[in-house]
């Protein structure tokens, strides 16, 4: 008998792969690590926030958070500003140069797999794209579970 989550743990390695290889393709000639795109990626989607709203994000460690911020503020991708209230908290965002360098990835990611799927029917896209929201919702529902402990 096939057992479907059988062939979903046994695929999934598989996949994790080749979406490494896939990320690898998309962004080989930036100056940017794969953690660096999250970092920038997550506080683009944040907006302004301080370091430990940002380290919570991204599951990390604030030191390791804090690391990563110092290089992309090295690179012009993201400013330190003192909070409104308290001008001892500091304040995180991504620069103009940050969301363009984003949108700059978004495109080649959109291009990447516009080549990557177009053998597929617009009716097996739509698939494909569904059952990838599924599985996004089902992890991201399970990791807000464990964030609340249970």
């Amino acid at each position: 008998m096939n057992d479907p989550i059988h062939s979903i743990a046994n695929l999934y390695p598989r996949l994790m792969r080749a979406m490494g290889h896939l990320r690898g393709a998309i962004d080989e000639n930036l100056d940017l690590t794969y953690n660096q795109y999250k970092t920038l990626l997550s506080l683009s989607g944040m907006g302004a926030c301080t370091l430990n709203s940002l380290s919570r994000d991204l599951g990390v460690a604030t030191s390791s958070a804090s690391q990563m911020v110092d290089r992309l503020v090295a690179m012009g991708l993201v400013r330190r500003s003192p909070g409104s209230e308290d001008r001892r908290q500091i304040i995180l965002e991504t620069t103009d140069d940050g969301e363009a360098l984003l949108e700059q990835i978004k495109d080649g990611i959109l291009l990447r797999y516009r080549e990557l799927f177009k053998h597929l029917g617009s009716a097996e896209q739509a698939n494909l794209a569904g059952a990838i929201n599924t599985i996004v919702r089902i992890l991201e529902r399970t990791g807000d579970q464990e964030k609340k402990g249970g």
